[in-house]
């Protein structure tokens, strides 16, 4: 999904972002928050219902029990032909997308061990690229002294730099101002350490 040049950017980002502040930034691109069955079978139905229709046209005469039979090898094609990301994400709903992405990325808080940062200033930026949607998980530290709402011009100027082709220059971006919100009210002490590996998390 990135380059080798395109992570050390990434890497050097999160570096950069947390020479000022004591919180933990953690970038994490995926391919998608989950397989979405529903959604193929949807497909798989469309495919089925067309390809009796089709059939109908072709042979109106036909007995009508081979429309139904064909609706069977239709249904097994179409479930194929749903796992093809452009397609299936026509069929998907939005609404169960957003919770998909969200909960992928309260898993992934807690797998990266964001939840176990000092102070609980770790923070999350997950990208998931089929459902085109980012999510910003701040740790309890954080979200006691910032609103959550702070996040969101953040992740529509990273959405914004995703659809114009430039993801990297995106998040690195997003990391920056997410060291430079830290910095206001969880500065870098004395003893601060390295708390997690300064890296993009990738998931195909």
């Amino acid at each position: 999904m990135l380059t080798q040049n395109q992570k050390e950017r990434i890497a050097e980002s999160v570096r950069q972002a947390e020479l000022a502040t004591s919180g933990e930034i953690i970038p994490m691109v995926i391919r998608r928050s989950d397989d979405y069955p529903g959604a193929r079978w949807r497909v798989a139905v469309a495919v089925s219902l067309m390809g009796a229709f089709a059939l109908h046209l072709l042979t109106p005469d036909l007995d009508a029990r081979w429309y139904l039979w064909c609706q069977f090898p239709g249904l097994a094609l179409g479930y194929w032909v749903g796992s093809i990301e452009k397609l299936q994400r026509f069929f998907m709903v939005e609404y169960k997308m957003a919770d998909e992405v969200h909960q992928r990325a309260l898993q992934a808080f807690h797998e990266l061990q964001l939840h176990a940062t000092r102070d609980r200033t770790g923070i999350l930026i997950m990208i998931s690229l089929l459902e085109h949607r980012v999510e910003i998980v701040a740790d309890s530290g954080i979200s006691s002294q910032l609103d959550a709402k702070i996040w969101a011009n953040i992740v529509e100027q990273l959405l914004s730099k995703i659809r114009a082709g430039a993801l990297t220059d995106g998040l690195c971006d997003a990391i920056s101002e997410c060291g430079r919100l830290l910095s206001e009210k969880f500065p870098r002490r004395p003893d601060d350490t390295n708390e997690l590996p300064n890296r993009v998390v990738l998931e195909d």
